[in-house]
């Protein structure tokens, strides 16, 4: 048994996937058999749909095929599409879902089904999802967001090896202050024995004949 609180849980989810989907070059959608499917050049790239409660995703995967057949919520598109390489995912109300792995295979899909045209419009970038024609470097996002995660380590780190530095210094001041201190009587002492043979000397001296 389904409950509306079944579908408004993956709205948002299917909205996504949505948008990622029209972002691409000469994506469009539409509606065949009741299906919602998003095109490139009138060829279906991917099924994008909530049926009873679930959520369905459905790509072309010639790539990811083997190994998205491994997952629990993978299985082979029915109507013979599988033996082309699609796969459907389904979720239930209490699955969990990957959305960053549906994001990678409807661009698999895309540049699958995409005709040359198209693809070289794409170039090696992904769409900024709800900005059709508007690619994006791939993988920049993480290396900002790398960099950022990086830097309060490295920070901690500089700030972690300052006090290190300065509890050494801290430590070998007195030490050095100290060394100082204790050859201080002995050079006086050297100086004080070496002034008074020096004068008995003098003394000596001033006797002879």
């Amino acid at each position: 048994m389904t409950t509306p609180g079944d579908d408004a849980r993956f709205t948002p989810i299917l909205a996504r996937l949505r948008g990622a989907a029209l972002a691409y070059p000469e994506a469009v959608e539409e509606f065949p058999w009741g299906d919602r499917v998003a095109k490139v050049r009138g060829k279906i790239f991917v099924f994008l749909n909530i049926h009873e409660g679930k959520l369905l995703v459905t790509a072309k995967l010639p790539q990811s095929g083997e190994a998205a057949l491994m997952l629990p919520f993978a299985e082979p598109t029915g109507y013979n599409l599988g033996k082309s390489g699609w796969v459907t995912a389904r979720f239930g109300p209490k699955d969990r879902v990957p959305e960053a792995m549906l994001l990678e295979w409807i661009e698999e899909s895309y540049r699958a089904v995409a005709p040359k045209r198209a693809l070289q419009s794409l170039g090696g970038a992904a769409p900024v999802p709800g900005s059709p024609g508007k690619p994006v470097k791939k993988g920049s996002p993480a290396k900002k967001v790398a960099a950022a995660k990086g830097a309060p380590e490295k920070k901690a780190l500089a700030k972690k090896r300052t006090p290190v530095k300065k509890v050494a210094a801290e430590k070998g001041a007195p030490e050095k202050k100290a060394a100082a201190e204790k050859g201080t009587p002995a050079t006086k002492a050297a100086a004080k024995k070496g002034s008074s043979a020096k004068k008995a000397a003098e003394k000596e001296s001033r006797r002879s004949p």
